[in-house]
């Protein structure tokens, strides 16, 4: 029964660890914010990679380590159980490790349009369930903040 019991919580880890959270829609920040909008056309859309500053890997390592000893501990008895449990702390460090990294980097479009009073401006904005993904060509809203930054870039 604590075999069973420790599998699922490995897979639960793993599961847990590998599924980004990526934020979606606005900050709270920019709630009731007033903020400016000006038309343009899409001029280039490529994807970036948008890294997490290792955060995930870290966290993955020590987590799949922990998770890892105590799996191996659960192994054998005397001398084999003591091998089992280094043997499965480093093996979950490596994996949790691995499943980390998948945490860290995300996705993002780097977007270059051409407003209509003819400046250019460009941004880097995430890539997540409620991003509108945009086409080179395409006639956009740009929504500016108070301080000038790109919030968002939509459809229009």
């Amino acid at each position: 029964m604590k075999k069973i019991l420790i599998s699922s919580v490995i897979v639960s880890l793993t599961l847990l660890s590998t599924t980004g959270c990526a934020p979606k829609g606005y900050a709270q920040s920019t709630i009731g914010e007033s903020m400016i909008v000006e038309p343009g056309v899409v001029q280039s859309v490529r994807q970036v990679q948008v890294n997490n500053n290792g955060v995930g890997n870290t966290l993955g390592s020590v987590v799949g380590a922990v998770a890892g000893g105590v799996a191996g501990n659960h192994v054998g008895g005397g001398s084999g159980q003591a091998v089992a449990t280094v043997a499965g702390t480093a093996l979950g460090g490596v994996l949790g490790g691995m499943a980390g990294n998948n945490m860290d980097n995300q996705y993002g479009q780097e977007i270059v349009v051409k407003l209509n009073s003819g400046k250019t401006v460009a941004t880097v904005l995430r890539v997540n369930g409620a991003a509108a993904m945009v086409q080179p060509g395409q006639a956009v809203n740009v929504f500016f903040s108070n301080t000038g930054n790109i919030s968002n870039i939509v459809p229009r």
